[in-house]
């Protein structure tokens, strides 16, 4: 049987060509000229030559997506969303994490496969041979989640307003010994919840225990700082935690501890899951939400790629503090003066 062309699918759909080459690129066309096309498309069982296309028009329609470490759960619902919004225009997705190898090495391997777009986490905000590789990069890019250039476009997660609702929460609470683990600060996602925990004791006339702040670096285990700040007469009452793997580590080692939760310990997650917020007792999060995150970037990129944004920008994607079951009191015992 001969294969089918998109000839075929215009004529069996009742269209011109151009109505199909508008859905199959993932135009805005109307509902019902995209129905007769796709239907027409599933009867014949048309698909695109790719190869053919990329070679006429230089295109590639692969987006790719690089993240420091795949196996943080908070990545995999970006990528979910990230790939359905890109199947939508007609792009495909290209997934890509360090895992040994150095961040401007996985540059150049997009490069290689001629990627038409790049959304990039880079594992550093101070390599200048990484800077000047995504300078030199032809197709479009998004930096997500780090303080780069206001030459590149970018967008981040407003952790600094987010951590210090989540402090001033706790110090509500009559919490003093509140223990932040968080990435380091050589990046933004560090640096920014830091100032926020300051800030929020700094707007009490409360000081800082500079030992409550952990910094955490990606694939080290952080068990030790864990045991640390769990025991002892001055353990920390609360936790802020970056995401679900530690807080799993942590809920684990409460319970070995004998640490009730939240009669001992109270705990909040920097992320969302739903795991999260079926536990019992349900995890304090602070979330931003994922769908606003991924369509920033998918727009910033889009407009990139067809022209139509004049010059870079940088947008802060807003958190929110959503309170559920983990946190209480400060247990009597760790109360202040007792």
């Amino acid at each position: 049987m001969a294969r089918s062309t998109i000839k075929d699918v215009a004529r069996e759909a009742g269209v011109s060509v151009g109505s199909v080459s508008r859905v199959l690129n993932g135009l805005p066309v109307s509902p019902r000229l995209r129905q007769k096309v796709e239907e027409a498309r599933t009867r014949l069982r048309y698909e695109p030559n790719n190869l053919a296309r990329s070679m006429r028009t230089n295109s590639t329609g692969a987006v790719g997506f690089f993240v420091p470490d795949m196996a943080n759960p908070l990545y995999g619902a970006i990528i979910n969303s990230l790939d359905q919004r890109l199947q939508a225009r007609g792009l495909m997705l290209l997934l890509a994490s360090a895992r040994g190898r150095k961040a401007k090495d996985v540059l150049a391997e997009f490069r290689r496969r001629r990627v038409d777009g790049l959304i990039f986490v880079p594992d550093s905000e101070d390599d200048p041979e990484l800077i000047s590789a995504l300078e030199d990069f032809s197709a479009p890019t998004v930096i997500q989640s780090v303080e780069f250039p206001s030459r590149f476009y970018g967008v981040r997660v407003g952790y600094r307003v987010g951590i210090r609702q989540a402090v001033d929460y706790l110090l509500g609470l009559g919490h003093r010994r509140i223990a932040l683990l968080k990435p380091l600060s050589h990046l933004w996602p560090g640096r920014e919840r830091e100032a926020g925990y300051r800030e929020a004791f700094a707007h009490r006339g409360l000081t800082v225990d500079d030992e409550l702040l952990r910094p955490l670096a990606v694939g080290l285990n952080p068990m030790p700082d864990l045991e640390a700040m769990l025991q002892g007469p001055d353990r920390a009452t609360a936790l802020i935690l970056p995401g679900s793997r530690i807080l799993a580590l942590t809920l684990q080692m409460a319970r070995q501890l004998g640490l009730s939760i939240p009669e001992d310990l109270s705990i909040i997650s920097v992320g969302d899951n739903d795991w999260v917020s079926t536990y019992s007792p349900a995890i304090t999060t602070l979330r931003w939400p994922v769908e606003t995150l991924v369509d920033t970037m998918v727009e910033l990129l889009v407009k990139q790629m067809d022209g139509s944004s004049q010059r870079p920008v940088q947008v802060t994607v807003p958190t929110e503090l959503v309170l559920r079951d983990s946190c209480g009191p400060v247990p009597p015992s760790n109360r202040e003066g007792d």
